[in-house]
C-alpha cells in the first residue's frame, strides 16, 4: 500500500527542509538511433524511475519543483569552446546516416537530432536548481537530469556526456558571483575529467572524485590518478581517490568520507556543494561492478549536509534502473531528513536484464507495459533514527585503506587537517 501523499504532505511541515527538485520528460528524447529493442547504458527511462520512485513514496509532494529552461548559447560558451557548441548544433539538421557518422568520432557518445535540446534542458535543470540553492530560496536540490556531462569536455563531448552540466552551472554562479567557494564530489564511478580540467587552476572550486582506476576502465589514461592534484593556485584543489580494483563497497567510500573529504572539506569551507551524483558504483551495476549500497549514497549525503546546508545532487551515471531508483530515493529521504526506522533500510538492487526491464518505453518505441512493484517503499517518517545504519559498520577493505592513505600523501601538504 502506497502512503498518503496528502498526509504525507503537511506532516511537521514546519520541520520540512525546503528542498528542491528538477525533471522534464523531453529529456528522454535523447536516443541511441542504433539500438531499438535493447537500448544503450544511458537509457532514455532512467530519470524516469527516479521520478517514478519518488513519486510513489510521497517524497515528491514535500518537495518543490524547479522549472526548467534550456541553458542559451552565452551559458554554455562559458564552459565549452564554439566549436564545440557549433558541432553539437550542426547535429540538429543532421539525418540517421550522419549522425551516425558523426557520432562516430567521438568515444562512447551517441547522437539524435534532439540530443543538442535535450542537453539544453539537462544542463538549465542543474543551473536553475543551483540557483535557487546557492541565492538560499531553497536549503538542497536533486537534478534528475539526462544526459549526463561530467566526461564533456571544452572541446568535446565523450562518456555519454555532450555538454558539462556542472561546469556550465558552476560558470554561471561565478558568472554571478553568487557564491565563492565551491566543492564537487564526484562519486560516479567514473573520473570527472571534464569538471577537471575546467576547474584544474581554480582555487575556488575543490574538486574530489572517487572512480575506479584500473586497466582499460573509462576515462583512459592518467587524468585520475591520485599524483594529478591541480596546478598553479590550483594546486591541492584537486583530489583524486582512484580505487584500483571492482568490488569496492560501503566500507571503502565511507572510510575516504571519515579520513579524507569531511576533513578537507570542512577546512575549504564551501558556500556551496554539488554532487556528480553517479549510481554506476551502486551494487548490481552492470558497468561499475561495486557494491554501494542505497544507504551509504543516502549515509554520504547527509554527511555532505553536515558541513554545508547549500547541497545539490546532479544524476550522472547509472545503469541499473532499479538501483538507482532505490539509491535515489535513499539520496531524497536524505535532504528532506526523513529517519529511516528499523526494518525500512532500502535494499540493494538484483541483477536486471534488459529483455526483462519493464516501464513503457525503450528509446521512444512502445514496449509491452509489465507492472513493477520496487522492493522496499516506505512512507516518509519524521521520527528518531531507530537503528544505526547498517553501512556505519561495514569495514574498509585493505586497498581501499591503501588508497586514501596515498591520496592523503599526495595532498596532504596543501590541507592543514590532513
Amino acid at each position: 500500500m502506497y502512503p498518503d501523499r496528502k498526509k504525507v504532505a503537511v506532516a511537521n511541515a514546519g520541520d520540512i527542509p525546503k528542498v528542491g527538485y528538477v525533471y522534464d520528460v523531453r529529456m528522454k528524447h535523447h536516443f541511441n538511433l542504433n539500438e531499438v529493442e535493447y537500448p544503450h547504458p544511458e537509457d532514455p527511462r532512467r530519470i524516469y524511475w527516479i521520478y517514478d520512485i519518488l513519486d510513489r513514496s510521497g517524497c515528491l509532494k514535500i518537495m518543490r519543483p524547479v522549472n526548467i529552461h534550456p541553458v542559451t548559447d552565452t551559458q554554455i560558451l562559458r564552459a565549452h569552446s564554439r566549436s564545440h557548441l557549433e558541432f553539437l548544433r550542426s547535429t540538429e539538421l543532421m539525418e540517421k546516416p550522419s549522425l551516425i557518422a558523426a557520432q562516430g568520432k567521438y568515444e562512447d557518445v551517441y547522437l539524435c537530432a534532439l540530443s543538442l535540446y535535450c542537453a539544453r534542458l539537462s544542463a538549465g535543470g542543474l543551473l536553475a536548481l543551483c540557483n535557487e540553492v546557492a541565492r538560499g530560496n531553497l536549503h538542497s536540490g536533486l537534478a534528475i537530469i539526462r544526459p549526463p556531462g561530467h566526461h564533456a569536455c571544452q572541446n568535446k563531448p565523450m562518456g555519454f556526456c555532450l555538454l558539462n552540466n556542472i561546469g556550465i552551472a558552476i560558470k554561471d554562479l561565478q558568472t554571478c558571483s553568487v557564491v565563492q567557494r565551491i566543492l564537487v564530489v564526484d562519486w560516479d564511478i567514473h573520473h570527472g575529467n571534464g569538471i577537471q580540467d575546467m576547474f584544474y587552476s581554480d582555487p575556488s572550486v575543490l574538486y574530489i572524485s572517487l572512480h575506479r582506476f584500473d586497466s582499460d576502465f573509462f576515462p583512459h589514461g592518467s587524468a585520475g590518478d591520485c599524483t594529478k592534484i591541480g596546478k598553479g593556485e590550483g594546486r591541492g584543489y584537486n583530489i583524486n581517490v582512484p580505487w584500483t580494483n571492482e568490488g569496492i563497497g560501503d566500507g571503502d567510500y565511507l572510510y575516504a568520507f571519515r579520513k579524507l573529504i569531511l576533513p578537507v572539506a570542512r577546512e575549504f569551507k564551501p558556500d556551496m556543494i554539488i554532487v556528480a551524483c553517479g549510481f554506476d558504483a551502486a551494487a548490481c551495476d552492470p558497468i561499475g561492478e561495486c557494491n554501494v549500497t542505497p544507504e551509504c549514497y543516502a549515509t554520504m549525503t547527509a554527511m555532505l549536509k553536515s558541513v554545508c546546508p547549500k547541497l545539490v545532487l546532479s544524476l550522472e551515471g547509472g545503469y541499473n534502473l532499479e538501483a538507482i531508483a532505490n539509491s535515489a530515493l535513499g539520496c531524497a529521504k536524505a535532504l528532506l531528513s526523513i529517519k529511516w526506522k528499523a526494518g525500512l533500510v532500502p535494499e540493494a538492487a538484483s541483477v536486471q536484464e534488459y529483455t526483462t526491464l519493464p516501464e513503457a518505453e525503450i528509446n521512444g518505441f512502445p514496449v509491452e507495459h509489465k507492472t513493477f512493484t520496487p522492493t522496499w517503499l516506505a512512507s516518509p517518517k519524521w521520527s528518531p533514527i531507530e537503528q544505526v545504519p547498517e553501512c556505519i559498520k561495514a569495514k574498509p577493505s585493505e586497498l581501499g585503506k591503501d588508497v586514501v592513505h596515498r591520496v592523503i600523501q599526495e595532498v596532504g601538504r596543501y590541507w592543514q587537517c590532513l
